[in-house]
């Protein structure tokens, strides 16, 4: 029989937050996001920018007379 096979990485709580990232990156994650502010701030552009991609395409905006428009 041979001798103690050596561990050739470290095991201890320094891996953890790297063990965590690695398993959340494997089975992904869902997370809630808030962003709050007055009409017109750039709140849908900025979480558009962050997830690059358009999240409300077909969103319907009423204008001051409460009929419906296609927003840009």
């Amino acid at each position: 029989m041979s001798g103690p096979s050596k561990i050739s990485y470290y095991v201890g709580f320094a891996t953890l937050p790297n063990q965590v990232h690695r398993k959340t990156v494997k089975k992904g994650f869902t997370f809630t996001l808030m962003v709050a502010g007055e009409s017109g701030l750039g709140k849908s552009t900025l979480i558009n920018s962050l997830f690059l991609t358009d999240l409300y395409k077909d969103r319907k905006v009423l204008n001051a007379e409460g009929t419906r428009i296609r927003a840009a």
